[in-house]
């Protein structure tokens, strides 16, 4: 059975346990006569929870603080770091807290010298915390969380500011207690207002007034208790009188806190309805809070009842708990549930240690928090910080370090900065405590002197500590320091020369060689431009290295505008100061034929909505390989651009038809460019056209009528069409919003005799979905373009079961025709489709109810023969029956059909009839044709079981032309089950036929058998807490324990539990051996043969009260039911049986022995893949 949560592992060095209190301590439902104050969920233990296969328990070993000695943080990934640390340099910090994967930081509580690093001198920073530097090759790396549900997008903005939740609980909220939350980066709350439809929070109007004082964006939530629509609508418009009486404005984010369990059944409709009443009101901010283990897309490796599509994954605020250590920092690194609006990391918060314990959120989208207008501090943000070098004086030996874009998450308190010199190690590190400008730069003076004099590289690091006192690693960067340097002493010097200048590419290079330049090369740029409008065309160009240590670009006239003549290019070095250093110029006469040519507009159609653009007269001193021709409306910037390649045409120009149709429809301006692009594949603009298009556009009504709720169908009607261009057909897509549009299908509508389009929409068509539907229109011209016109909304019910019957393959010779049932459905979902058929001869003495057969397209198929019906022909009655969900039987419908059989009058006529299932009795029928062979002798064979175990012969001579041959199940051990009938006759010209006339299913309901009641706990002190692998026998161990009780009855000798667990786990790979819990069904056949057992995998109703009847053993896998709760699955056994009835054995919860009906079980049965890995989820164990 499969225990559904997933254990997530970390590097040794870092977080997360995932355990059951945490991960599913928000399962637990509030009974309705409380009030349920905040919206977190409250802690159970594993049994309140799950009531059987509980989740797995905390592991306290894996959550694993940092050793006492870290290495330096490494460089964290942020871009905005525009510097690096130098690789031949390192440092470290020493703390006994422990280390987060937080922007690499680690807490600077309680830091100590590490004695034994070596060459190291300590020195005393700001906070009074010793730190020396070591290698930083030992850079511990943030283990990644496994589950890539949970990785965002590189662009996934993580917002600045946390928020938390409120209710009465929390009492009364000062304006200076919200403003203490604030200074921690709190920039919203969310105020409960109420509860189902009789409770309102005394506490908010102070709650919601104080917040709004200090500056805090206000939200408010209501928690749900709804468990059908009209409740749903109720519960909104109770939630709306409150948020209206503290005049809190439309705009608000209203929050739906669904936890409830009993809300499950329906809960996606009703909500749906809740949100259409919110909507309806005007109040369209909408949110959801509610558990990941509730979602249908989450990162626990199940799907969970609610549909996130269908209100937007954005719009969901999440609760999962993986560790309850957690810091607002961490949690933003972490990212959980990146795809959903908001995520619920804490609901232990102390933020106001000795007031209040709060909720606390990470904001995805800012939907919580963007409107926050308390003070804000402008240190707080993504980690980011920019190292700049400037004055560096090379005479005095000094230099001033600057650092901008200062940002930490939890904001700067001081900016430290440790430098050395790359002389003898780090004996002569300075951590400097920067000093803050009013500009909100900080700045550090350094002077060789307080480094020993020292000169050369010295090394620069950056380090923030948060106001939440982390210490965090941010960047570095090296500069270069001299003493009793003049400024021209240290200037480059290079010589600067022009080569390989092309006349006909337009290209020369610019090379520099001989450099010399005592503070080192960073980079080497070129600036280049034409003269001939003085510098409208100026490019810097980044020269390249080459071998010969020489730097060389090449410049072309085509990034230049294709201009000729005369151009001018310096050269300049940048030191690594940053200092830039101009070398020399030069001017170069380029002599270059710019590529040129004629764009036209032609054939500005109105009627299509086209254009042609012609190139003329082109010039191509490179050669012609292609013409390009980009096009775009100007309405919406570039958002239609399109690349066409233009045609050659005989005359030598180039033509291309650009469409409207292309161009989202588009009227107004357009612009198109000519481009050519030349035999080395460069291309070249040439020139432009701003072109008007007009287009008239046809026009058109939609109308929704006829809104059928019994047939769950409606009609789009179009009328007052007006269409300059003609119509050829009218279109209109349709589908449900449930799910995209997975459903989309596309209707061609018929012209009414009044001139107006209409077609009739089936949600049989649409995967039977309810609730909106979207229909638009549009009118293809007789040019065949396709034109959009409107579209609209419609809510579809669907009430009454429907299906459709159809008849086909009615063969007159061999007296069959198929049924086919399309469109099945029913409010209450279909769990059975049945056709009883009969002739319209005799009554219905020939009638039989058919189980139609699902095919691989949603329709249900039923074979019918005449010599099922006695051979019976002309007309026959065809009904259609559903068996619902809940066991209930409905009549849909009926139709008829008209049946010849020509081969009745020489063929053998071989039938079933009176089928009796609870006497477990049939008669098989054999008719001798008037035309046809005389029988001497029939044999008739009868079994159930797939071996034949349960084989009869019936031997009889005929009795005349109608011979009847009488079927018990007294004959076949009395059994329950399918039983195949094979006929045999022998003709007195010594021939043989043989008839298959397939299966009856008979449920004999005449045999008692007693059940045996050993019984094993898989939660018995002596094995509950033994662990296998990544759970224990109390919350995993029902399958062990399921066959234990099985062997134990069957071999008649104690096999205990464990013995069972212990095969399991060290000789297959079905128990506990993956990150999900449980044993699947490899795991029971594999079992039972290593006792020298047989099992036999049972895949209907029927043929699991045949084993039972027999007096085997059933291990039943069951679904949420009185077993175990939604989503987890459990094992249980079955023995015994007594008029439809058997004995169940629960190894969880004894309290659940007793007799249970067939169907009841059969009714719950688990869909696992674990369960139902084989085929279905029921074994038979035998010897």
């Amino acid at each position: 059975m499969r225990t559904k949560d997933f254990i997530y592992y970390a590097s040794a060095a870092v977080l997360l346990a995932v355990t059951t209190q945490v991960a599913h301590a928000d399962e637990v439902a509030t009974q309705t006569p409380s009030v349920t104050e905040g919206n977190q969920y409250q802690p159970a233990t594993a049994a309140e929870i799950f009531g059987g296969e509980a989740a797995l328990p905390a592991t306290p070993s894996s959550t694993v603080s940092a050793p006492v000695a870290t290495s330096e943080v490494a460089k964290p990934s942020a871009p905005a770091v525009s510097t690096s640390l130098a690789p031949e340099s390192s440092e470290a910090v020493t703390t006994a807290a422990s280390t987060s994967v937080a922007n690499s930081t680690v807490a600077v509580a309680s830091t100590s010298v590490t004695s034994s690093v070596v060459s190291s001198e300590s020195a005393t920073a700001s906070t009074s915390a010793t730190s020396s530097e070591t290698s930083n090759s030992a850079v511990a790396t943030p283990a990644k969380l496994t589950n890539s549900t949970d990785v965002p997008s590189p662009t996934l903005k993580v917002q600045p500011k946390t928020f938390i939740d409120v209710s009465s609980h929390n009492g009364e909220i000062s304006v200076d207690d919200y403003r203490a939350l604030a200074r921690q980066g709190v920039g919203g709350v969310v105020v409960k207002l109420t509860e189902d439809t009789w409770y309102n929070n005394p506490k908010a109007p102070s709650q919601v007034r104080n917040a709004q004082i200090a500056g805090l964006q206000v939200s408010t939530y209501h928690f749900s208790r709804y468990t059908t629509e009209e409740e749903a609508r109720a519960e909104a418009r109770f939630y709306i009188q409150a948020a209206q009486k503290l005049n809190l404005p439309k705009s608000t984010v209203m929050v739906n806190d669904f936890e409830d369990s009993k809300m499950l059944p329906n809960i996606n409709r009703n909500t749906q309805a809740w949100v259409n009443e919110m909507r309806k009101h005007g109040y369209n901010n909408l949110m959801f809070y509610t558990s990941a283990s509730w979602l249908d897309e989450n990162n626990l490796g199940y799907r969970g009842p609610v549909s996130t599509s269908q209100f937007g994954i954005e719009n969901f605020w999440v609760a999962q708990y993986p560790s309850t250590t957690l810091t607002a920092t961490s949690a933003k690194n972490m990212r959980y549930n990146a795809k959903t609006g908001a995520w619920q990391f804490s609901a232990t918060d102390n933020l106001l240690p000795g007031k209040h314990v709060f909720d606390h959120s990470v904001d995805y989208t800012g939907r919580f928090t963007a409107n926050a207008s308390a003070e804000v501090d402008n240190t707080q943000g993504d980690l980011s910080g920019t190292i700049s070098i400037v004055n560096n004086n090379p005479t005095l030996g000094s230099f001033d370090v600057v650092i901008s874009n200062v940002k930490a998450p939890n904001g700067v308190e001081t900016v430290s900065v440790p430098i050395w010199s790359e002389i003898n190690g780090q004996d002569d590190i300075i951590w400097y405590t920067a000093n803050r400008q009013n500009n909100g730069t900080y700045t550090v003076n350094v002077k060789a002197s307080a480094h020993k004099n020292s000169t050369g590289l010295y090394n620069v690091h950056l380090y923030y500590i948060q106001k939440d006192g982390q210490l965090t690693g941010v960047g570095g960067t090296t500069t270069q320091v001299f003493i009793g340097k003049t400024p021209e002493q240290l200037k480059p010097k290079a010589s600067f020369a022009i080569e390989n200048n092309n006349a006909k590419a337009g290209t020369f290079d610019a090379v520099i060689t001989n450099i010399s330049a005592p503070l080192g090369v960073k980079e080497v740029l070129v600036p280049s431009w034409s003269l001939e409008n003085g510098q409208d065309d100026l490019i810097w160009h980044k020269a390249t290295k080459q071998n010969d240590g020489s730097y060389r670009v090449t410049i072309k006239a085509s990034e230049h505008k294709g201009n000729k003549g005369n151009y001018r290019a310096d050269a300049y070095i940048v030191d690594n100061a940053n200092n830039r250093h101009y070398i020399a110029e030069k001017v170069v006469s380029v002599d270059y034929a710019r590529p040129s040519g004629v764009l036209t507009i032609e054939n500005n159609n109105t009627a299509a909505g086209t254009f042609d653009a012609v190139v003329r007269n082109i010039v191509a001193p490179t050669g012609l390989k292609e013409v390009l021709v980009p096009s775009w409306s100007l309405a919406g910037g570039q958002d239609d651009l399109i690349w066409h390649k233009a045609t050659r045409q005989a005359d030598g120009s180039y033509r291309v038809t650009i469409k409207s149709t292309d161009h989202k429809n588009s009227t107004g301006k357009y612009r198109a460019d000519a481009y050519i692009v030349d035999d080395s594949n460069k291309r070249f603009y040439l020139t432009e056209k701003v072109v008007e298009v007009t287009q008239t556009r046809p026009s058109a009504s939609l109308f929704i009528e006829n809104n059928n709720a019994d047939l769950g169908t409606f009609d789009a009607v179009i009328r007052n069409i007006v269409a300059p261009n003609g119509i050829k057909e009218v279109l209109v897509p349709s589908w449900s919003l449930v799910n995209g549009q997975d459903d989309l299908v596309w209707h061609k509508a018929s012209r009414q005799s009044d001139g107006s389009y209409r077609v009739t929409i089936k949600a049989s068509e649409h995967k039977n979905s309810l609730g909106n539907y979207r229909a638009d229109l549009y009118i293809v011209d007789n040019a065949n373009q396709r034109h959009y016109v409107t579209e609209t909304i419609v809510d579809v019910k669907h009430n009454k079961p429907v299906g459709t019957i159809s008849v086909v393959n009615n063969n007159k010779d061999t007296g069959t025709f198929d049924v086919i049932i399309s469109d099945v459905y029913s409010p209450k979902g279909v769990r059975t489709v049945q056709v009883p058929i009969w002739s319209e001869k005799d009554g219905q003495d020939d009638i039989r109810w058919y189980e139609a057969t699902r095919q691989a397209n949603g329709t249900y198929t039923v074979n019918v023969q005449a010599t099922n019906h006695k051979n019976s022909t002309g007309l026959y009655n065809i009904h259609l029956y559903y068996i619902l969900n809940d066991g209930s039987q409905v009549g849909v419908g009926g139709t008829t059909t008209t049946l010849e059989f020509r081969n009745a009058k020489t063929k053998t006529q071989t039938y079933i009839t009176n089928v009796n299932s609870e006497a477990g009795s049939f008669t098989v029928v054999v008719d001798q044709a008037p035309q046809g062979r005389q029988i001497k002798n029939i044999r008739v064979a009868v079994w159930s079981e797939s071996n034949q175990g349960n084989l009869s012969w019936y031997n009889t001579a005929p009795t005349g032309t109608h011979t009847e041959i009488n079927v018990s199940t007294v004959n076949h051990k009395n059994l329950i089950g399918n039983y195949t009938t094979h006929v045999y006759v022998d003709y007195v010209d010594n021939t043989v036929d043989g008839f298959n006339l397939g299966e009856t299913a008979l449920a004999p309901r005449n045999r008692r058998v007693e059940p045996q009641t050993t019984y094993y706990s898989q939660r018995d002190p002596r094995w509950a807490s033994k662990w296998y692998g990544v759970s224990n026998m109390d919350q995993s161990g029902c399958v062990p324990t399921s066959l234990a009780m099985t062997f134990t009855d069957i071999l008649g000798t104690v096999i205990a539990p464990t013995t069972v667990a212990d095969y399991l786990y060290y000789n297959t790979n079905s128990f506990n051996k993956t990150s999900v819990a449980g044993t699947d069904a490899d795991g029971i056949v594999l079992a039972s043969k290593n006792w020298g057992l047989k099992s036999n995998m049972l895949s209907s109703i029927a043929n699991i009260a045949s084993a039972l009847m027999s007096g085997q053993h059933v291990l039943a896998a069951v679904g949420a039911s009185q077993f175990i709760n939604y989503p987890y699955t459990h094992e249980i056994v079955l023995h015994g049986y007594d008029n439809g009835k058997t004995y169940v054995r629960d190894p969880f919860n004894a309290n659940n022995n007793g007799w249970y009906s067939l169907d009841y079980i059969h009714g719950v049965q688990s869909r696992d893949a674990m369960d139902t890995k084989l085929g279905a989820p029921f074994f038979s164990i035998f010897a």
